[in-house]
């Protein structure tokens, strides 16, 4: 069903702006993750919020976020057409059949933002009653915040065709019924072993179901559980990372 595969995609991608031009009028907390959703015209838009402070090293969680690869569905491996079938997952993601990380960009017309130190684009295959994909252009910048403590920010962005056809050759035409959907990961050093993960998401849709209001505990409720069981990964994952990230400086 559509749907079905539409709140799918909408909890798989994760914007951090919200639209001075959309009032948010309906909020709601689940499962510790802030949820807000309106409309403007015939646009909706949805967004989520949530932070956690997970015991490991900044290295360790970013690098737990950015590995793309390993994140997919081993069921779906024949399903695959970027990466090997024969590629174990490490990490299940139930709805992902394959994502595959393109780091050499056409020098097309665009330029790295301020404090930007790399930029790639992921090319992602979902399965869900149905095949669907997309790509993302993905952007890391390092700063450091007022308290002079050093954040890492991660920026994924669903690309229309145009867009991904300006840094890739496209292996696939965008199917979603988003028009836009942003995550920011902001990472927040607290201490040497301490990093606050801030994720913020923003989506929005003109999707003739997706735009009623009938549909929005549904979308709030797929939100919050996606939200949560990712940033539960990324914890569990970062632990992987940082005992990895020890054992080769021994």
């Amino acid at each position: 069903m559509l749907f079905i595969r539409t709140l799918m995609i909408l909890t798989t991608l994760f914007s951090f702006e919200i639209s001075a031009k959309t009032k948010y009028d309906r909020k709601e907390r689940q499962k510790d993750v802030s949820l807000a959703t309106g409309k403007k015209d015939d646009v909706r838009s949805y967004h989520a919020t949530t932070t956690k402070v997970l015991n490991f090293s900044m290295v360790a969680v970013k690098e737990s976020i950015l590995n793309f690869a390993d994140k997919c569905n081993n069921a779906f491996r024949k399903k695959r057409e970027l990466t090997s079938t024969e590629y174990d997952c490490k990490y299940h993601n139930e709805n992902i059949i394959e994502q595959f990380v393109l780091k050499d960009l056409r020098r097309g017309e665009w330029l790295k933002d301020d404090n930007e130190i790399e930029r790639f684009v992921v090319a992602r295959k979902i399965y869900n009653r149905g095949e669907s994909g997309h790509y993302e252009l993905v952007k890391i910048k390092e700063t450091h915040n007022v308290l002079k403590q050093k954040t890492v920010t991660i920026e994924e962005e669903m690309l229309t065709n145009d867009q991904a056809r300006n840094y890739v050759s496209v292996k696939f035409e965008k199917d979603s019924a988003f028009e836009t959907s942003r995550t920011r990961y902001i990472l927040t050093e607290i201490a040497p072993e301490k990093t606050e993960l801030r994720y913020i998401y923003k989506g929005t849709t003109t999707h003739w179901v997706l735009n009623k209001e009938v549909s929005v505990p549904q979308v709030f409720s797929s939100l919050s559980e996606s939200i949560h069981n990712l940033v539960t990964s990324i914890g569990t994952e970062a632990g992987v990372q940082a005992r990895s990230i020890a054992s080769e400086r021994e």
